[in-house]
């Protein structure tokens, strides 16, 4: 392959006119966005697009153009044209309806052009090798499409936030004419109606609390039902109305003991705990549904993440049928405000829900431990906040030196956000191609990618001692199996060989690397990395086969919740925030509400997306992000008061008192020195000297500290 032919179509004049500053002659789109009484008025604004030539298909026997418009997403609908699409959520009033009109400048028209037929059915299994996807009867149709240039849906729950998803679509195709006409300018206006048979969901404001990632994903982050999350403190309700626990951890009995022992650790660290045994909720999933439910929509509910400790012999996974790729083995639903009501509908994220899918008491206190060890003892060694590991795939199944897939420029991608960040990541890629030369795009390789291919075997050894050495994140884009990482290849068996004490924390997104319902004994990927000493103490990983695409769109959101900017604002003036607490659960809901955002026309396969990808783990580890800070506690008994004085007082920060194992007091410190009256113990003073008495503080980014209290 001597070059791949890319170019870029301009959709303004040769002149910008006095109205047009500097920053539409890039290729980025423009968004501004004005809000009046009543109103939402969007205005885009599309420089133009880029043109890429695609490899002929021996099927179709025709030749294809890519289109792309730079960090837009695509209108997807399987073996239709391919086309830009522009997507963000726009918040609105819980209590308004409303009505969209649009408009938009003269199209400028392209001749000659045939695009690209989309391909839906692209999957990271290894097994599966789909049908080049093209619906020869559409494109043999004289019409535009997409027909409409706007399309809105929603409104949508998401984190609290009431949003309609707003696709902007500015290329429309009519394929019989191989014709284009495009639009630089239009114009999206949301018009509001107050309609009193709507109301704010009082349990939705307790929702928001804190996350502020999520504003990420909107145009307009400051409109919140009656306040403003980014405008000076977080949200904060009336604490003194909330009720029931943060975190719901539901286990059968059987597993009582490992439950008793993580409740009592997530309370030190400030979360309010509470254990339910599945036998008691009835032992069926539409029983725990309805539970779940009736607790997360009580006024006031603290419930935001769900722990099941427990296999699927004792606490149910549901089976989705008619999905996209075949029936769906989920926990998904444990986690939302209802069931969705068929093929292709969207409900969002309620809770953040995470699985331990254990069977043994002993596998179970392995796995309680390391969370307890990662969260309470992190690594003294400061290089490891900096290591990272990235694996992925050249796939170039043509044997031209160009890919048809986008793993290792996914990657490439994450990875040129985070190294002025101060991290160091390595490479791990292997490729069909000996020279590969150029992305799926058209993008040239840089020599320094061409430069980090590995033989299989280097590759495999590589993973092996990075995972030994310990990673903050080892990162895979590709095939998957039940066992493990196809290439470069890192499987159950090769996960014998790591011995390491230092944790990793794996982002498998791939197909089949956390099906924990496989039957019997048999172990997964993920499940074989849960409970091995010194590995992951959780992860993320999907039960079944994944759309290849989306895949690289969660890979990005991922990152992005962590480490802010891998994925643009709109508008440019639109500040980036990672997702408070660092969380896991929170971190992949936040992930999977990103890619409606990516892909118009796939919702079947987004629903996929959001059944298959689950935390298998705690959803409320809180991963380390840079090195922790330390934090200490001075404390002074005078009379009946005791005195703590912390070395800081950070955001977000709890302390809690103990007599023994038993929660006495839970507080959240406004400043660095406050007192307790003794009596909080529940004993007199003579009493409790023979106790065991301890303050606790954590705080986000901090390490934990616990310490003894003496009265003698």
């Amino acid at each position: 392959m001597e070059g791949v032919m890319r170019e870029f179509k301009s959709l303004m004049p040769m002149e910008a006119s006095e109205d047009q500053d500097a920053e539409i002659l890039g290729v980025e789109p423009v968004v501004t966005l004005e809000e009046t009484q009543g109103k939402i008025i969007i205005s885009y604004k599309f420089p133009g697009f880029f043109l890429t030539e695609q490899p002929p298909d021996a099927g179709v026997g025709l030749s294809f153009v890519g289109i792309d418009i730079a960090k837009a997403g695509y209108l997807a609908e399987s073996g239709k044209p391919l086309l830009p699409s522009f997507g963000r959520y726009v918040q609105i009033p819980y209590d308004c309806d409303y009505t969209v009109t649009t408009a938009a400048d003269d199209p400028v028209a392209f001749e000659d052009v045939l695009v690209f037929p989309s391909q839906n059915r692209a999957t990271d299994s290894p097994s599966q090798e789909p049908e080049f996807e093209f619906e020869a009867g559409f494109y043999s149709q004289d019409q535009w499409y997409p027909s409409e240039l706007v399309q809105v849906d929603g409104p949508y729950e998401m984190d609290a936030y009431n949003t309609l998803l707003v696709h902007v679509r500015p290329v429309q195709h009519n394929a019989a004419l191989k014709r284009l006409r495009a639009h630089a300018k239009i114009t999206v206006t949301i018009s509001l109606t107050p309609n009193e048979a709507r109301t704010t969901p009082e349990s939705s404001i307790q929702a928001a609390d804190s996350r502020e990632a999520f504003g990420n994903l909107l145009l307009n982050p400051r409109r919140y039902a009656e306040a403003s999350p980014r405008e000076g403190e977080p949200l904060a309700p009336d604490q003194t109305r909330a009720v029931g626990p943060e975190l719901l951890l539901v286990h059968p009995k059987s597993l009582a003991a490992a439950a008793a022992k993580l409740a009592l650790w997530k309370q030190k660290l400030g979360l309010r705990v509470e254990t339910a045994a599945m036998e008691t909720i009835g032992g069926t999933a539409s029983a725990l549904k309805a539970a779940l439910r009736q607790r997360r929509g009580q006024r006031q509910a603290r419930l935001r993440y769900v722990l099941l400790l427990g296999d699927v012999d004792a606490i149910p996974v549901e089976t989705i049928p008619a999905s996209a790729f075949g029936p769906n083995a989920t926990d998904y639903y444990y986690a939302t405000s209802r069931d969705a009501a068929g093929p292709g509908e969207l409900v969002f994220p309620w809770l953040a829900i995470g699985r331990i899918p254990v069977s043994s008491p002993t596998t179970a206190d392995v796995v309680v431990r390391q969370i307890i060890e990662y969260e309470s003892a992190p690594p003294a060694d400061d290089d490891y906040y900096r290591r990272m590991t990235f694996a992925a795939y050249f796939q170039d199944k043509n044997y031209d030196g160009r890919t048809e897939r986008n793993y290792v420029k996914t990657l490439e991608t994450i990875r040129d956000h985070l190294l002025p960040l101060g991290f160091d990541i390595q490479r791990v890629y292997v490729s069909d191609h000996p020279t590969p030369r150029f992305y799926n795009d058209g993008t040239p390789v840089p020599p320094d990618v061409q430069a980090a291919m590995l033989s299989q075997g280097a590759a495999t050894k590589m993973l092996i001692d990075k995972a030994n050495s310990g990673q903050l994140i080892m990162a895979h884009r590709d095939h998957g199996m039940q066992n493990g990482w196809h290439q470069p290849a890192f499987t159950t068996a090769e996960l014998n060989s790591v011995t390491s004490t230092k944790p990793s924390l794996f982002y498998s997104v791939n197909c089949l690397t956390g099906q924990f319902c496989m039957p019997g004994t048999q172990q997964c990927f993920a499940e074989k990395v849960l409970t091995m000493p010194g590995t992951a103490p959780s992860l993320i990983a999907a039960t079944e086969v994944s759309n290849t695409w989306l895949n690289d769109a969660l890979m990005r959101a991922l990152f992005d919740a962590l480490w802010a900017g891998v994925i643009p604002t709109f508008p440019g003036s639109t500040a980036s925030y990672p997702i408070y607490g660092h969380r896991l659960g929170d971190i992949l809901n936040y992930a999977k509400s990103y890619l409606p955002l990516c892909s118009s026309g796939s919702k079947d396969e987004i629903k996929d997306h959001f059944e298959i990808y689950h935390v298998v783990g705690d959803p409320t580890l809180a991963l380390w992000t840079k090195p922790p800070r330390d934090l200490s506690i001075d404390l002074a008994v005078n009379g009946q008061d005791l005195y703590v004085t912390l070395s800081d007082c950070p955001t977000g920060a709890v302390v809690t008192l103990w007599r023994d194992d038993d929660l006495v007091l839970r507080l959240e410190p406004q400043s660095t020195q406050f007192k307790v009256s003794l009596k909080s113990f529940g004993e007199a003073l003579d009493a409790l000297k023979a106790r065991r008495l301890s303050v606790c503080v954590f705080a986000p980014e901090y390490r934990f500290v616990q310490q003894p209290l003496s009265l003698v």
